[in-house]
């Protein structure tokens, strides 16, 4: 049994508690939060073509462009229909998505496989000025396959998949924080 600890004990805990606040508060710090964009509007337009492997799929959203949109819908900034109403252009150029087998077994099996997720974008306003060099994001994950495991393996692949575009998004979000109208 654990005997409880005496009044001073806890008070003399709380109380250095306090003080370690007091002094981090005094000193400035905070943790620095959401950089705000330096925008107020913007036009997204999405690739006509979703490349997936070798092929492409027409008229499919590309899975980045709902994750740019929403994260600067939570930002404040305003979507807008067309680019002459925005203050400028998010134009997604290529949005591919390819699996490579990286090695087999000994019964010639896929064993590794790599995953490469690729963002080309530009950010461009109505007049067509570059705000600034066009970008890629390239992200690649490897992950191993086993037979035995068949579902688990492919809800990983799934899951990988989504963090690598959650990941494209977060990139592109960060690069617009740093753009800056062309003068």
């Amino acid at each position: 049994m654990v005997a409880p600890m005496p009044r001073r004990h806890r008070l003399l805990r709380t109380a250095l508690a306090a003080a370690a606040a007091a002094l981090l508060a005094g000193c400035g710090f905070h943790l620095r939060g959401a950089e705000p964009y330096p925008f107020a509007s913007v036009y997204v337009q999405a690739p006509a073509l979703f490349a997936v492997g070798t092929t492409s799929v027409a008229g499919a959203a590309a899975p980045v462009v709902p994750d740019v949109v929403a994260g600067l819908q939570n930002s404040g900034i305003a979507l807008k229909a067309r680019i002459e109403d925005a203050d400028f252009a998010v134009r997604f150029l290529e949005v591919f998505f390819d699996k490579r087998v990286l090695s087999l077994s000994g019964g010639g099996r896929a064993r590794e496989f790599e995953l490469e997720y690729r963002v080309r974008y530009e950010f461009i306003d109505s007049k067509g000025r570059l705000w600034g060099e066009p970008g890629e994001i390239i992200i690649r994950r490897d992950f191993s396959f086993a037979e035995s495991q068949t579902l688990a393996k492919e809800a990983e692949e799934q899951q990988l998949v989504r963090d690598m575009q959650r990941d494209a998004a977060a990139q592109i979000l960060r690069r617009l924080g740093a753009v800056r109208r062309p003068g």
